[in-house]
């Protein structure tokens, strides 16, 4: 090899090695200049995954961690919008213009879902409220509604889950019941939306319009209320719901106690141990009559 050819590779070679370097140390002034103020060399992993896990464990007791984690998915997307300006474009741009083009995106994104629950307000006022329910015992519904109880059984080593649900009417009656294990989720607050989401989908095919659904999943019933942020990871879930909800007259979504929620978890239990879709109408199963004794007061037990 000539030594010009030689000497053309080490300076190809010493240039991609400063390239790299650029790269990583405008990587490093962004996230500790961002509002996130965040020492990257902290957070370096072996892998995505590793640095994910490293991050959510620093921000995982903040009271807005939700939020926290958008932000840094935002931050995440625009860098690899920076390399590939780099890389095909050959546009290298500072860190405070990164900065401000990452604001701008958050500030569009969160300014794009105000409006979108601002359009949906309408409907979502009258459908999706809060029914107050607080005390641990199940209370029975107003006359004509039907309330839904929804709980999951996930195996968190598997992944694996059942879901479960069962409706009652204003006279503490027995109407439906029904649940799935033939599923499998990322997480337990997934597999709590999921059960929701199969909730809906059976008040649908039985053609019961005004309903009430509770769940034991306190937050995923702010998040359709619109009082927290969205979580990412299961927001194409409550959309599904959302979308769902303006299918019904009137639906209303409520946090109970787990204490008030026994009977849907027993369904979503049985279905997990059975790994097959249940549905039951009027005359509900064996198991099931004890817990829906003991929510009316009723002492009999089978």
């Amino acid at each position: 090899m000539k030594i010009d050819n030689v000497c053309g590779v080490c300076n190809s070679f010493n240039e991609t090695e400063n390239h790299l370097f650029f790269r990583y140390e405008i990587s490093h002034v962004f996230w500790f200049c961002s509002p996130l103020h965040l020492n990257s060399h902290v957070l370096e992993g072996s892998d995505f995954l590793e640095s994910w896990s490293k991050f959510c464990a620093q921000v995982k007791d903040r009271d807005n961690a939700d939020e926290i984690r958008q932000d840094f998915a935002f931050g995440l997307w625009r860098l690899w919008k920076n390399r590939n300006e780099v890389v095909f474009n050959v546009i290298h741009r500072q860190p405070l213009e990164i900065l401000e083009a990452w604001t701008k995106s958050i500030t569009e994104y969160r300014v794009s879902m105000a409006r979108d629950s601002a359009e949906y307000s309408p409907r979502l006022s009258k459908t999706i409220k809060d029914t107050g329910n607080t005390c641990g015992k199940w209370q029975k519904p107003r006359y004509g509604i039907i309330k839904i109880n929804t709980d999951t059984a996930w195996c968190k080593s598997t992944m694996r889950m059942g879901v479960g649900w069962l409706g009652r009417d204003f006279a503490r009656l027995f109407q439906v019941a029904g649940g799935s294990g033939i599923g499998f989720c990322h997480s337990a607050a997934a597999a709590k939306a999921l059960a929701i989401r199969e909730a809906l989908l059976a008040c649908i095919d039985h053609g019961f319009d005004d309903i009430v659904i509770e769940s034991d999943a306190k937050m995923i019933i702010l998040m359709l209320k619109k009082e927290v942020v969205t979580d990412f990871s299961i927001e194409c879930i409550l959309g599904d719901i959302e979308v769902l909800a303006q299918k019904l007259r009137s639906v209303s979504f409520a946090f109970v106690p787990r204490e008030g929620n026994r009977a849907a978890y027993s369904v979503a239990k049985y279905a997990f141990k059975e790994g097959r879709s249940f549905t039951w109408d009027c005359i509900g199963p064996d198991f099931l009559f004890n817990f829906l004794a003991k929510d009316v007061n009723i002492f009999f037990r089978l």
